[in-house]
């Protein structure tokens, strides 16, 4: 009887112990859900506090910014020894500086002044200058605006006028610039060739001739010398009484704004390269005539100094006054260049010029420079037909033997045997040599500009004119 029902009770055992584990289980899951709600509503309970706080803290945040907010306005009302004992470093709490940044986005918003508003600020800021005794100078007053004037007749008045402007201009000047610039004030006024005061004053009030009295103001100034005070009358005369089509007016306006950065170096530098480059004395034929050419044009710029290497010639070119070439040109070559009759041939024995044309005058034939030989009175081959005409020789096979014994003994360029005949005829000449081939001048040509300056510098240094029409 057991053992027919033992199998139905392993079977209940089992049942009933599989639905005691589930029950435990589900008890366990119930307990863990209690405690998650009871943790949700702790969570809830915290943020609720965490608002509150917040709330709080930003209440009393923005009582703090009222309060800042307040002491500016403060701070800005107190005086200047306020202001400066604040302005030593300070430490600010953030919320302060965060009002400081706002106050001043606000304050460089766009605003609209009124032309009142606007002067009255000016005024404050800045007084009348001649109010002030602290900028009054010795012997001029400032001139916080220009003088404009109706009518002037007087050229004293007008160059009373320029003087003042012209010291107004800079912070401090001595008693010797006042004075020099009162100098050459006068001498260019009064040396205008104008036929009337009114004519002066007229010419005086235009623009173009008061800047280009300004500049020779200040070239002068720079160098008070009589030279300079003489170059500066001429240029500003051609700007004066010249008409602004023509070039020569250009040039001289050009040269004055150019002049106060050179120097008398630069000055005697531009005088050898249009001595050399762009002119010649058709009186040099012999020895005796180069040597009067030496002492008279050269040796008064050779004995003073030139500028230095490179650095002096490079400023002459900034200034468009010199162009630097590639190609050097010995000084020698530019002898033969010039007077190749004197320099590039050596001449004929007088037995072969007697021997063509038998009637030789005085003054018709003159000695070379090289050994005993001897050759017509003449430069080049341009001035043979004029010599011809001169001296009637009319026949065309006496001219034609004539000019074949001048180039029949051609010299060879050789730059020591050219120094050795420099250097016979005057020192300064080889001395020139030796100046020209050791510097810029070897490579260097003068423009339009240069040309002018080294032209009125020649006038006023050794009183020689030199005509430039054709360039110019």
């Amino acid at each position: 009887m057991l053992q027919t029902f033992l199998p139905y009770v392993v079977v209940a055992a089992v049942v009933a112990l599989f639905f005691a584990f589930c029950c435990l289980i589900l008890l366990k899951n119930s307990d863990k859900e209690t405690e998650s709600a009871h943790g949700r509503q702790r969570h809830r309970t915290n943020h609720y506090n965490e608002a509150e706080h917040e709330d709080s803290v930003q209440k009393e945040y923005e009582s703090e910014l009222k309060e800042s907010a307040k002491e500016a306005l403060v701070s800005q009302s107190q005086d200047a020894d306020k202001t400066i004992s604040l302005e030593k470093t300070q430490v600010f709490p953030k919320h302060k500086i965060r009002t400081t940044h706002s106050t001043v986005d606000d304050n460089e918003k766009t605003r609209l002044f009124t032309k009142e508003e606007f002067t009255s600020v000016q005024d404050e800021e800045h007084p009348a200058m001649e109010d002030t005794e602290s900028f009054r100078g010795p012997g001029f007053r400032m001139e916080p605006e220009p003088e404009i004037h109706d009518s002037i007749t007087d050229p004293a008045e007008l160059e009373e006028y320029f003087v003042r402007h012209f010291l107004n201009r800079y912070g401090s000047v001595t008693r010797t610039v006042a004075q020099d610039a009162r100098t050459v004030t006068h001498y260019l006024i009064s040396n205008l060739p104008v036929t009337s005061p009114r004519e002066a004053c007229d010419t005086l009030n235009h623009i173009m001739v008061q800047e280009a009295l300004q500049n020779a103001q200040r070239t002068y100034v720079m160098m008070p010398d009589d030279i300079v005070l003489g170059m500066v009358k001429d240029a500003f005369n051609d700007v004066a009484m010249g008409s602004r089509s023509e070039t020569r007016t250009i040039l001289a306006y050009d040269s004055l704004k150019a002049m106060p950065r050179m120097e008398m170096t630069h000055f005697r530098s531009l005088a050898l390269l249009l001595l050399f480059h762009y002119s010649r004395n058709t009186g040099n034929v012999n020895a005796r005539a180069l040597r009067e050419y030496t002492q008279k044009y050269i040796t008064p710029f050779i004995s003073m100094p030139l500028p230095d290497e490179y650095s002096g010639y490079q400023q002459l070119e900034y200034l468009y006054c010199i162009s630097l070439e590639n190609k050097e040109v010995p000084f020698g070559q530019i002898l033969r260049d010039s007077y190749p009759l004197v320099f590039s041939f050596r001449g004929c024995m007088k037995s072969e010029l007697t021997s063509v044309y038998p009637h030789w005058r005085p003054g018709m034939l003159t000695e070379s420079l090289y050994n005993s030989y001897y050759k017509l009175a003449v430069v080049d081959d341009s001035m043979l037909s004029r010599y011809f005409d001169e001296y009637e020789i009319d026949d065309y096979a006496t001219r034609s033997k004539l000019t074949a014994l001048m180039h029949s003994r051609p010299v060879t360029y050789d730059r020591q045997e050219m120094h050795h005949t420099l250097e016979r005829i005057d020192k300064d000449l080889a001395v020139m040599q030796d100046i020209w081939d050791s510097s810029m001048l070897r490579k260097s040509s003068l423009t339009l500009m240069g040309m002018y300056i080294a032209r009125i510098y020649i006038r006023e240094a050794i009183g020689e004119d030199f005509d430039l029409s054709h360039w110019m």
